[in-house]
């Protein structure tokens, strides 16, 4: 991956797209496949698939090259997290979340890796990944979001903890503003100042499912089965844009650019007036996952 790339969006939309503005998009290859999420580590850009784990980089004429890097046993990936120098990781660079739990991967001879679930004394429910994030402040832990809510994994002490945030699937976490967040079905938006214990943020979503979350200077941005939501998590949640289930959403992490959100179905929005007014771009029928450019 170019440096290029650090510049630009990446979408995830039945294959990989990138673009310099977030208007004119140019497809990378994976034409066709779900991809549910994506991380840039230096130099290089992975992606969690439908059908697995996968890593783009760029040849010399600037094609874009995909290398496998999921076995037998991560057939689906639903979320990837950078590793954090994780001792049973020596090559992929992330943790892989799918429905069997939490993955860690190691490489072994040539090139290819071998993945291994970190499920010991959980739930069926408490496998089934469908989010994870790192944990800022503590080395080699990370946020799970499953369908039995919030749980931390610390890779030095190879244990599981459980937050109170429990019994509701959580489908988004998400670490701004000093604090972590979690998107549930039926529960709305909760913030953490730990990751352990948690609280309501704002009202008014408790009907529906919270699907992906982003953050601008001083605001929430949620997608949410009913649309867009934006909020300081104090007062209630403000509602705009199109009325669809959204996937979704990223924010320009220099204050001046746009919003995006993605549909599903519905395709690409976007805002340039801090989500006043949206319009539609480009020619997707569905989003599954926006990555913004890095910060200048």
């Amino acid at each position: 991956m170019t440096g290029t790339w650090s510049e630009s969006w990446i979408l995830g939309a039945g294959g990989l797209y990138t673009c310099s503005d977030g208007c004119a998009w140019e497809p990378r290859g994976g034409d066709g496949y779900p991809i549910h999420d994506l991380v840039r580590l230096p130099g290089r850009l992975l992606c969690a698939a439908h059908w697995g784990l996968w890593e783009v980089t760029e040849d010399g004429s600037g094609e874009a090259m995909w290398t496998q890097l999921h076995d037998e046993t991560l057939t689906e990936c639903l979320s990837i997290a950078p590793s954090d120098g994780a001792p049973v990781d020596t090559g992929p660079g992330v943790v892989a979340g799918s429905a069997y739990g939490l993955a860690f991967g190691k490489r072994i001879q040539l090139g290819a890796c071998r993945w291994r679930s970190r499920d010991h004394g959980l739930s069926l429910n408490e496998r089934f990944t469908n989010t994870v994030i790192c944990h800022p402040d503590r080395p080699q832990t990370w946020l799970t979001g499953t369908e039995s809510g919030v749980l931390i994994y610390s890779a030095i002490d190879d244990a599981w903890l459980r937050s109170d945030l429990t019994g509701r699937p959580c489908r988004a976490l998400l670490h701004a503003l000093g604090r972590f967040w979690a998107g549930t079905d039926e529960g709305g938006i909760w913030s953490s100042a730990d990751g352990l214990a948690w609280q309501r943020a704002g009202s008014g979503l408790d009907d529906g499912t919270i699907f992906s979350l982003a953050a601008t200077t001083d605001r929430i941005l949620a997608g949410t089965l009913q649309g867009i939501c934006v909020g300081d998590a104090e007062a209630s949640w403000h509602r705009c844009g199109p009325r669809l289930l959204v996937s979704a959403i990223a924010a320009d992490p220099d204050r001046q650019g746009p919003w995006l959100a993605g549909a599903t179905p519905g395709g690409l929005w976007r805002s340039d007036d801090d989500g006043s007014h949206w319009c539609q771009v480009g020619n997707f029928d569905t989003v599954q996952s926006i990555l913004p450019p890095e910060a200048a």
